[in-house]
């Protein structure tokens, strides 16, 4: 099931503005674990930060990928994501991934939204637009 939130830009303004940002450490640590604690200077081609807001996951990924798609089912929330240009917004259910290509996708990040979501229908996509392996 998925909810609806921030649709007045008032809300996303403070959102914006009082929400915390991820730690540097946090990125790191994911990286650390795609890369199986190798240390290496490769980008992840494409990553999908589900549930991205108004992007402060996103944008921490994107030193780390050549590509991130940041998806969010809040309009106001996407108009207003710090924008970067390896970064591509779209307002997308987590649910429904089908604009993505099955085995596509490098690394998926859900940082606060996973309990709002239809965890059933999320997985299913998540195994489909996943590269094997991943």
């Amino acid at each position: 099931m998925s909810y609806r939130l921030f649709e007045v830009e008032e809300h996303t303004r403070k959102y914006r503005l009082h929400r915390p940002n991820y730690p540097k450490q946090l990125f790191e640590h994911i990286i650390n674990y795609y890369f199986n604690g190798n240390q290496t200077n490769e980008k992840i081609p494409l990553a999908l930060d589900v549930g991205c807001g108004n992007g402060q996951a996103t944008i921490g990924l994107s030193l780390y990928c050549d590509r991130v798609i940041g998806i969010d089912i809040s309009e106001n929330q996407i108009a207003h994501a710090i924008q970067k240009d390896n970064i591509e917004y779209r307002c997308n259910k987590a649910e429904d991934l089908t604009f993505l290509e099955s085995n596509s996708v490098d690394l998926i990040t859900v940082a606060t939204v996973l309990h709002w979501l239809n965890l059933e229908l999320f997985v299913e996509e998540v195994k489909r637009v996943l590269k094997p392996n991943t």
